[in-house]
């Protein structure tokens, strides 16, 4: 379930299961955004995307982040950026 918590323009932040995210999504396609079938750069809407969740201890760590191509953690959290993606993306 996506909880969106705010947008403006093209950002949107909030929610989606126990993971929080960050997004900037840009208004069409672009050749720096992320593509929603090959969930590498080229032809997305989506420019940038942070994904966190919690340590055992309750801390806030940064899984993943996507700035007009992937930082870290795309391979290690691939469910849940697939499904973020296809949300956002509007798929």
């Amino acid at each position: 379930m996506l909880d969106r918590r705010f947008e403006q323009d093209g950002v949107i932040a909030g929610h989606i299961g126990r993971y929080g995210f960050h997004a900037r999504l840009t208004q069409g396609p672009v050749s720096y955004g992320l593509n929603h079938r090959t969930l590498y750069k080229g032809q997305g809407r989506i420019a940038q995307l942070r994904i966190w969740g919690f340590d055992r201890s309750g801390e806030m760590v940064s899984l993943a982040l996507y700035d007009r191509g992937w930082r870290y953690g795309r391979l290690e959290h691939l469910g849940i950026v697939r499904r973020l993606v296809q949300v956002l993306d509007g798929r």
